[in-house]
């Protein structure tokens, strides 16, 4: 149903999440610049990705993510795997869109959790702050890092960066 779904409408982005079909209204500029500000930071050392769609086994097929930015081992450069194993990722950023904010910082980080991903990072544009979840464990992160818009955001190994937030702005 999924793909029939995703296939039916390709200028919106869709993703499923526990069997369920989640639509949102297309990407606007200010959400573009954000994704690309956060992966060119990302881009020289590591594979940085946007809407790659993100599977995992233990989701057992009601799940596929579309992440804004996925950062992979540099292995995975010009790859071209119709889905990507989430429990490969390092990273998963979603900058929190304005038409389903909660899908973004309520219910995926659960799902990135089970499969292993170290990071998830969500950029909010509506409260004016990133949080950093790490430490995946039984299915949920142990550990979030909060950071204003303007204050770095530290990651640790591998990627071993302090991603610059200075030009994030909220909408």
């Amino acid at each position: 149903m999924f793909e029939a779904v995703d296939a039916a409408f390709p200028d919106v982005h869709a993703e499923m999440i526990d069997g369920e079909v989640c639509i949102e209204t297309v990407a606007t500029s200010a959400h573009g610049e954000m994704v690309i500000f956060m992966g060119t930071q990302l881009s020289t050392k590591w594979c940085a990705m946007t809407k790659v769609d993100t599977v995992h086994p233990g989701w057992r097929g009601r799940t596929c993510l579309r992440p804004d930015l996925s950062v992979a081992d540099p292995s995975y450069r010009g790859s071209r795997l119709q889905k990507f194993p989430a429990d490969e990722l390092l990273l998963a950023c979603e900058v929190v869109s304005e038409s389903n904010p909660e899908n973004d910082t309520r219910r995926k980080d659960t799902k990135y959790a089970q499969a292993g991903t170290p990071y998830y990072l969500i950029v909010n544009p509506i409260d004016g702050e990133c949080l950093l979840y790490s430490l995946p464990d039984d299915g949920r992160y142990r550990a979030k890092v909060e950071s204003k818009f303007g204050d770095p955001v530290p990651i640790g190994a591998p990627l071993d960066v302090e991603l610059d937030t200075s030009a994030l702005y909220t909408y």
